[in-house]
């Protein structure tokens, strides 16, 4: 396009007095009419019109960006395929889909396309890199909900729990009934940890419900029978501003199992109080599940170990291979993604932990993953601790609880993942 340039007066120079004045009249049209003086033409110049060099026509992106996009997409597709895959995710902690297999009948019934679809979310290129930008585009956009995950004050990070069906409640309930009543010389005991969106809900962003699981815990505990249980939401919501559930993590804090011990211990009639521990700080910098699950990474963790001053000694014991290790604590773990696999390693299907406490007491334990953290505080009290994790342990029972002489007997979960599996039940 040419460019006109249009020249200003300088001090120098006088104004046409024509453009300061109002412009007169036309004259009359006619054959009359009088041609205005050369001066007067020139004076008042044609309307400029923008010039384009002949036969060139105004530009348009065209099918470029389109091309451009798709090439991308493309490209992204080739290495999500090709790349190197990773069995699990060290930033979401969790096992990643596997390649899909090809059956007929899978691709008959859309089962092929929906594993296909699945493995391609979970192995896409730059995955990580993704959700940390997906979850500071919704910060941005002040969006307090991403992926069942909610935005709270002081940068905290609130799952959504898992909401009871009355169905599958009474089918759990029904199942440690049932427990209870065939092994009538087992002590049972459950215990159902709230989560940190119920007991810190003034921390939750405006607008965000928090759910009654004190009310939904007191529900199911009804429906127990011969089964003692233990109230974990009143001590636990006694010291709700203290840092008692991780910022970046769904699981509790070392000092909020403590804390929760105080109505754990009736339930188990062991000591509470008059109990003394060493608080050792031994890992700063975690992000735990939740900042993983939004690509929200702002608030580090301090994960806190409680070493019990006792001279009860133990020993952890792995009956898949016979390993014997001296501690329940994983040191190694300190310095990997997942900081709070620092008690036991994480999960496995069954753990056993050896004590000299001589009480006469063998405790099974049925648990998820808050049940690690708790175990620093009770085991000088048993003589053998059995961890039982049903999500991973598919043998027979029975066998299980006379090989270790079990006496005692606790279920203990976090609320949302006692509401949302059927493992249990399908053990028992």
């Amino acid at each position: 396009m040419e460019i006109i340039s249009v020249k200003l007066p300088n001090e120098t120079e006088q104004l046409n007095p024509s453009i300061l004045t109002a412009p007169e009249p036309p004259a009359a049209e006619g054959p009359h009419a009088q041609e205005p003086p050369a001066e007067e033409k020139s004076a008042s110049p044609a309307p400029r019109a923008e010039k384009r060099p002949a036969g060139k026509k105004k530009q348009s992106p065209g099918p470029a960006i389109p091309a451009l996009a798709l090439c991308f997409t493309v490209l992204l597709g080739c290495i999500s395929l090709f790349a190197p895959k990773k069995a699990v995710s060290d930033t979401e902690n969790r096992v990643l889909a596997e390649r899909p297999a090809f059956s007929v009948s899978a691709l008959w019934d859309g089962t092929l396309q929906s594993a296909w679809e699945t493995y391609f979310t979970d192995h896409f290129a730059f995955r990580d890199a993704w959700l940390r930008l997906n979850g500071r585009l919704r910060t941005a956009l002040g969006i307090k909900e991403t992926d069942g995950v909610y935005t709270g004050k002081e940068n905290r990070l609130f799952l959504i729990p898992a909401a009871p069906d009355e169905t599958d409640v009474k089918k759990k309930a029904d199942a440690i009934n049932a427990f209870a009543k065939e092994n009538p010389d087992i002590t049972c005991a459950a215990a159902i940890a709230p989560n940190a969106i119920s007991v810190q809900s003034a921390y939750l962003p405006k607008g965000a419900a928090a759910p009654d699981q004190k009310a939904q815990i007191e529900a199911f505990y009804g429906l127990l029978k011969n089964v003692k249980t233990a109230d974990l939401y009143t001590p636990l919501a006694a010291h709700a501003d203290e840092y008692i559930y991780y910022r970046t993590d769904h699981h509790w804090t070392s000092l909020g199992a403590r804390y929760a011990l105080e109505g754990l211990a009736a339930a188990l009639e062991i000591p509470c109080e008059g109990a003394a521990y060493e608080r050792i700080p031994a890992a700063e910098g975690f992000y735990g599940t939740l900042a993983s699950k939004t690509g929200l990474f702002r608030a580090a963790d301090t994960v806190e170990l409680f070493v019990p001053k006792t001279d009860v000694e133990y020993y952890v014991l792995d009956p898949a291979t016979g390993e014997k290790t001296g501690s329940l604590y994983r040191e190694a773990f300190l310095t990997a993604k997942d900081k709070y696999a620092v008690f036991f390693g994480g999960n496995a299907p069954l753990t056993v932990l050896r004590t000299t406490a001589d009480t006469g007491r063998h405790l099974a334990v049925f648990k998820d993953s808050y049940a690690n953290a708790m175990m620093q505080f009770i085991y000088p009290y048993f003589d053998e601790i059995v961890l039982i994790d049903p999500r991973y342990f598919y043998e027979d029972l029975g066998p299980v609880l006379r090989q270790y002489a079990v006496t005692d007997a606790l279920f203990l979960y976090n609320a949302d993942t006692f509401w949302g599996d059927a493992s249990l039940a399908d053990l028992l």
